[in-house]
C-alpha cells in the first residue's frame, strides 16, 4: 500500500468454536492455546502487527473472559494506543445488536465504528489458522489489481475435517477469481480459502448495508459466492505454513508438528509471534528424568519420561511418569507413576498417581479443563 493509507484489522474470535467443542466450551477459538505458550490469536495479530497495521477490532461473541485476560491492553503486540490500537467489541454492546450468526451481522453491529474510521482498506480474518501470512504482500498484490476484494488461499488437498465450512476459488491467469465453491469434496486438490479478505471499506460498509436488508448473514456464501460476478474479487496464494484447527484430530496434530523443527521455522521466521509474558522459572529436569523430542515452556518441572509432546507453562511431571505424544496445558500436575499417551490434557488437569491414559493418534483422549482423574 501507499505510505498514506490506513488498514483497519477486524478479527472474528468465536467464527468456528462449533469445530472443537471440547476445547471452545469455556473459551472462544482465538484463546485455544497452541505450541506450548501462544493462543490461536497470536498468530493472527502478530500477522496484522508485523504489517503495520496498527488499529485491530475484535468482535466477540461469547466465553471472550480468558481472551481479554490473555491479550491485556494490547501491549505485547506494539497495540496499546491512545490512537488506534486493540478494540474489543462485546456482544451487545448497544441497543440494537445482536449475537452474531455470521460475519455479517458481526460487522453490522460496528458498523458505525466501520464507516467512522478513517481507513481506507480492510483485512477480515477469523480465528482457527496457525500461519505467517505476510499481509503487506497481500495488500501490494490487492493495490496494483485494483481489487475489490483479495481473497488469501492455499492449494491444497481438502481433507475429512476441513470439507464443510470451507470457501475454494478458481482463479484465472490474472488472479481474478473465475468462480467460488462452498463445502469442496475431501480429497481434491483446491484453492482453499483461509478465512481472510483485504475489502475496500467503502464497499465493505456498502455491502452489510445491502445484505443485512435482505436477511443475509454469511460473507462467504451471500456476499463471495452469490456476488462474485458484480465484484473485482482476486485470489492471492499463500505458499508458506498452515494449519487448520478445524477438529480436535487435527488441533492435536497441529500441536505435535511444532516439534518439527522444519515445521518450527517455516512458522517463526518470516516474523516475530508475540504473546503474552509469565515470567516463569526455566524448565527444571530432575536427576534420572529423561526426555526425548518434546516443547517443554517456562515453568515446568520434569522428573519422569516424556517423549514426543508438547508442554505448556507450568507443567509437571512426576517420577516414573511416561508421557508420550501428548498435548498437556498450563500448569497440569501429572503425579507418580502415571502413563499418558495420545493424550490431551487441557489447562489445570491433574492426573492422580499411578492413573493409565491410553489414546489413539486418530482419537486421543482429552480431559477438560481442571478435572482431576
Amino acid at each position: 500500500m501507499t505510505k498514506g493509507d490506513k488498514v483497519l484489522g477486524i478479527i472474528f474470535p468465536n467464527m468456528h468454536d462449533e469445530r472443537i467443542v471440547e476445547l471452545t466450551k469455556l473459551r472462544t477459538m482465538a484463546s485455544v492455546p497452541f505450541g506450548g505458550r501462544y493462543r490461536l490469536i497470536d498468530f493472527t495479530l502478530s500477522e496484522l502487527v508485523a504489517a503495520g497495521v496498527d488499529e485491530v477490532a475484535l468482535v466477540v461473541k461469547q466465553n471472550y473472559i480468558s481472551l481479554m485476560y490473555h491479550l491485556g491492553s494490547g501491549r505485547v503486540y506494539d497495540l496499546a494506543r491512545k490512537r488506534g490500537g486493540l478494540k474489543i467489541f462485546p456482544p451487545f454492546g448497544e441497543a440494537g445488536t445482536n449475537a452474531y450468526k455470521g460475519k455479517i451481522e458481526a460487522l453490522g453491529n460496528i458498523l458505525k465504528y466501520i464507516e467512522g474510521n478513517p481507513c481506507e482498506v480492510v483485512i477480515l480474518a477469523d480465528s482457527g489458522i496457525v500461519s505467517a501470512i505476510d499481509y503487506d504482500d497481500v495488500l501490494k498484490q490487492h493495490e496494483e489489481t485494483g481489487a475489490d476484494i483479495t481473497a488469501v488461499y492455499k492449494k491444497e488437498v481438502i481433507d475429512a475435517s476441513s470439507k464443510e465450512q470451507n470457501i475454494v476459488f478458481e482463479i484465472d491467469e490474472n488472479k481474478r477469481v473465475k468462480s467460488v465453491y462452498l463445502n469442496e469434496d475431501e480429497g481434491v486438490i483446491a484453492n482453499n480459502g483461509v478465512w481472510a479478505y483485504v475489502v475496500e471499506k467503502d464497499l465493505l460498509v456498502n455491502i452489510v448495508k445491502d445484505s443485512i436488508k435482505r436477511g443475509e448473514t454469511s460473507f462467504e456464501k451471500d456476499v463471495l459466492q452469490q456476488g462474485f460476478n458484480n465484484i473485482k474479487l482476486y485470489g492471492y496464494e499463500y505458499k508458506g505454513y498452515l494449519r487448520r484447527i478445524t477438529s480436535l484430530k487435527n488441533y492435536f496434530e497441529a500441536n505435535l508438528d511444532m516439534i518439527n523443527k522444519e515445521s518450527m521455522k517455516q512458522l517463526f521466521s518470516a516474523h516475530p509471534v508475540y504473546t503474552k509474558i509469565r515470567d516463569d522459572a526455566p524448565v527444571r529436569y530432575a536427576i534420572g528424568s529423561e526426555v526425548k523430542e518434546i516443547i517443554a515452556a517456562d515453568g515446568c518441572f520434569i522428573e519422569g519420561y516424556v517423549e514426543n509432546s508438547v508442554l505448556f507453562r507450568g507443567v509437571k511431571i512426576g517420577k516414573g511418569s511416561i508421557v508420550r505424544d501428548c498435548v498437556i496445558m498450563q500448569d497440569t500436575v501429572i503425579e507418580d507413576g502415571v502413563v499418558l499417551e495420545n493424550v490431551i490434557c487441557d489447562k489445570n488437569v491433574i492426573i492422580t498417581k499411578d492413573k493409565k491414559l491410553i489414546g489413539d493418534e486418530s482419537h486421543p483422549v482429552f480431559v477438560e479443563k481442571r478435572a482431576t482423574v
